[in-house]
């Protein structure tokens, strides 16, 4: 999905531009409406369920985000320093807006293609990130990323989980954080198989299964 890394690039759920196309809600999302603005709930329903958007709410708008290269220092998710580009990278961005042009609710689907290069190694891997999800807005201006097949890079200032880069095969949400110009990124939940890049490019490789809501 577009959400490639917790630099984050994109997430998936597709809605046909011009109406508020049904979307399926994955197990991970529901993480993301226990804590969401209602506005944003409401719209996320709405979008849903092909109902009408709640009063205030326009859109979609849609556009078409190019996830740009990422590079981690070595410590800030890995051990080593990292560097990701994407070959393939198609993403469509559809956003629903309040009355005050603040988005409340997105959804982001396309092809996306992600090598990553251990820069200690040059080990390399690639990494189908194509996929579906949302982006819900919050009250208190921080944003819920939830879906299936993407990846987040957890930092080491994240809690509880850190030092991780997650690729999630099953679901998987993420709330982002932005305060006196720093970022944190909270996993909220992980249901299904997942992999850690950072386990895979260091040698210690190999599939887990998430059990479902972090704490």
């Amino acid at each position: 999905m577009a959400l490639a890394v917790c630099a984050l690039g994109a997430l998936t759920v597709a809605a046909p531009a011009g109406s508020a196309g049904a979307v399926p809600r994955t197990a991970g999302e529901y993480a993301a409406e226990s804590t969401a603005g209602s506005l944003g709930k409401e719209t996320a329903a709405a979008v849903r369920s092909g109902g009408p958007l709640p009063g205030g709410v326009h859109g979609p708008v849609v556009t078409h985000p190019v996830q740009e290269p990422v590079d981690y220092p070595a410590g800030e998710v890995c051990e080593f320093a990292s560097h990701a580009v994407f070959p393939v990278n198609d993403l469509t961005l559809r956003t629903w807006y309040d009355d005050e042009d603040r988005p409340v609710f997105a959804t982001e689907s396309g092809p996306l293609v992600m090598d990553v290069t251990d820069l200690a190694t040059g080990r390399t891997v690639t990494r189908d990130i194509s996929g579906s999800g949302t982006v819900t807005y919050l009250d208190d201006g921080s944003y819920i990323l939830s879906g299936g097949d993407w990846g987040a890079g957890f930092h080491t200032a994240d809690r509880p989980v850190h030092n991780k880069w997650i690729i999630s095969r099953g679901s998987m949400s993420v709330q982002i954080t932005t305060r006196d110009g720093a970022t944190a990124r909270t996993l909220l939940d992980l249901r299904g198989p997942y992999e850690d890049l950072c386990r895979t490019l260091g040698g210690g490789g190999g599939a887990k299964r998430g059990a479902g809501r972090a704490s």
